[in-house]
């Protein structure tokens, strides 16, 4: 690549990655959260996220989209947020969730710990530190970042870094990564922590996928989770933090214990799923991935993006 070209990628790294979502340390949060949302405005902010989540949104048609410059505003707030997550749990202690963090439903009081399956949806970094707040450290399933994900940018790949570490912080244990994923999930549940994973990552990215129904078509999203559950005979949380947009208020909901044997569990995760997206579907960050999620999804034509 061109020095010159690269020097723009690691230039727009710095910015959206760093310098931009570090605002949120120097002011309260209600009015860094004002700040961060004026700053989102801009459509040059996360253009090679926020285009093709669009496009894509548009294109398959789940959800109605009244005003693609809206709803392109506030995609980009939510992925300002969830890096400025980042540098707040970095810095922040655990009484930052009493202050913003409301509350729907409770952790529940078990034996034993559980497998917690939470979204892509909104930012998640918080919720797991109020899993770890709640008295219950996790180890969470998670996936290597590449300098390619991060958009071919060596700071990307560094800013990558740092947040799985801090992730690892915030859980309370260590980081799951493949090979070997159920083995080592075991090993977390026998030794007390919580095994915490998101279902709604592309099946095409896992071996094992179980038939849902969503949007009103046949569709299909990873079982991993439940099978790890069931050999381990423990009990499934599902859990999420909503953002509030107006106020940057959170809110996080906590639905369970299930038992992971009852048949109708996956599809109970699906239409949980389904009904985040249908909410704020602005708050979804996988959107150029959606179409994995449907078998054989009928054709759709392209739509324009905005501007």
């Amino acid at each position: 690549m061109p020095v010159l070209s690269q020097l723009r990628l690691e230039l727009r790294s710095v910015i959206e990655h760093y310098a931009l979502p570090a605002l949120a340390l120097l002011l309260p949060w209600p009015l860094a959260y004002r700040l961060l949302r004026l700053l989102a405005r801009y459509p040059g902010l996360y253009e090679e996220e926020w285009r093709p989540a669009l496009a894509q949104a548009q294109r398959l048609a789940l959800v109605p989209i009244d005003n693609a410059l809206d709803w392109a505003w506030r995609y980009r707030t939510v992925r300002l947020v969830d890096h400025a997550d980042y540098w707040l749990s970095r810095l922040r202690r655990h009484r930052w969730l009493d202050r913003h963090v409301d509350r729907r439903g409770a952790w529940p009081a078990l034996d034993t710990p559980a497998v917690g399956a939470f979204f892509h949806w909104c930012a998640g970094m918080w919720a797991v530190r109020a899993l770890l707040a709640a008295g219950h450290p996790s180890s969470v399933l998670a996936g290597r970042f590449s300098t390619r994900s991060m958009g071919g940018a060596r700071l990307g790949y560094l800013y990558g870094h740092i947040r799985l570490r801090e992730l690892a912080r915030a859980s309370g244990g260590p980081l799951i990564y493949a090979p070997r994923t159920v083995q080592q999930s075991l090993s977390a549940l026998a030794a007390g922590r919580w095994v915490i994973g998101t279902p709604d990552v592309p099946p095409s990215e896992t071996r094992i996928a179980a038939p849902v129904t969503l949007f009103g078509r046949s569709g299909q999203m990873p079982e991993g989770l439940l099978l790890i559950a069931r050999q381990a005979g423990v009990p499934v949380v599902v859990f999420t933090l909503a953002l509030d947009f107006d106020s940057g208020r959170r809110e996080l909901r906590v639905e369970g214990p299930f038992d992971p044997n009852d048949p109708t569990l996956m599809q109970r995760i699906a239409s949980t799923w389904e009904g985040l997206i249908r909410e704020k579907s602005w708050a979804f960050s996988l959107w150029p991935m959606m179409s994995a999620f449907f078998v054989d999804p009928p054709p759709q034509a392209p739509a324009p993006a905005a501007d």
